[in-house]
């Protein structure tokens, strides 16, 4: 790609990078949620910039500082997302000064003192009262077009079932059933993630029940449930992602973290709120331990853990 299209449309040429050439510290391509999350956070630091007449080429440590400030308001103390931020805004910036749109890179001197934590990060999550206001935003419009019912359900069955975005890509028509009572996806086993069928939260039910008639209709020469095109090619992760973002958006809602991963960490804390097990939310979740309910168990409130062990 050509490398000005960092200066004209800074988001579209940072996912281009992460498909076609970033690799994390291993060396090894970045997985698609991987990537999801990424831009997520890169397009979060880019409004930043834009907002403060500052760009990916001319950024300097106070517009990071002035960021981190501002990321401060949403996240819990103990969590690494300032870290996660710095490491990537470190990875793309030393892209930049490769490819001499830059002559500096501020973010290297601040990782220098900078280490992860020694316990397990603190996942990003909703609130319960934001969960419920975004569930409100999950629902099929009267007379909307396809592609507007499709975004919606994407949304909603990122939040009801907890599937991954890897997970959903993979989705065919047959594997959302909307005809019982109670619906359900079944999901295929996807790398270390188990197969499982996960019941369909009830505030999705109606928008997926029309979505999924919609898809029907279509005559595509693919069985993917959700389709990018009419040709049948599969959804991009960075269109699941702006899928996530405007939904937040019109449910008057922001996090450090606006990807499907934040809807899947929700999904898994509402079921202990709920009442559910480790084990139980392990195996909706399609994991074969227990390390990430325990970690999403341990950021319930006092008042949110009776209510879980009652």
């Amino acid at each position: 790609m050509s490398d000005d299209i960092w200066l004209v449309a800074p988001n579209d040429a940072y996912i281009q990078w992460q498909r076609e050439e970033a690799t994390g510290a291993d060396r090894r391509a970045f997985a698609d949620q991987s990537i999801v999350q990424h831009c997520s956070m890169f397009s979060r630091f880019n409004d930043y910039l834009i907002a403060h007449r500052a760009t990916v080429a001319s950024f300097g440590a106070d517009h990071i500082d002035g960021f981190f400030a501002e990321l401060a308001q949403e996240c819990a103390p103990g969590t690494t997302t300032r870290l996660r931020y710095l490491k990537l805004i470190d990875r793309f910036t030393r892209h930049l000064v490769n490819i001499e749109l830059r002559g500096d890179n501020p973010a290297a001197l601040m990782l220098v003192n900078q280490s992860w934590p020694q316990d397990e990060p603190t996942p990003i999550y909703l609130s319960s009262e934001d969960d419920a206001r975004l569930q409100a935003v999950c629902v099929a419009t009267e007379g909307a077009a396809f592609k507007e019912l499709r975004n919606a359900a994407i949304v909603a069955l990122f939040l009801a079932s907890g599937v991954t975005a890897a997970e959903l890509k993979q989705l065919r028509v047959d594997d959302l059933d909307v005809h019982g009572e109670r619906p359900t996806v079944f999901v295929d086993k996807h790398g270390p993630r188990i197969a499982r069928r996960v019941p369909i939260e009830s505030f999705a039910v109606d928008v997926l029940r029309e979505y999924h008639k919609a898809r029907s209709r279509i005559q595509a020469p693919t069985q993917w449930l959700f389709i990018a095109t009419a040709g049948g090619k599969p959804m991009l992760p960075d269109t699941m992602l702006k899928c996530v973002r405007v939904a937040l958006c019109r449910a008057g809602l922001s996090a450090a973290d606006e990807s499907p991963r934040l809807l899947r960490n929700t999904f898994g804390r509402r079921l202990i709120i709920a009442g559910k097990t480790n084990a139980q939310v392990s195996n909706l979740m399609g994991l074969s331990s227990h390390r990430t309910a325990t970690r999403l168990r341990q950021t319930l409130k006092l008042s949110e853990a009776s209510d879980a062990q009652a």
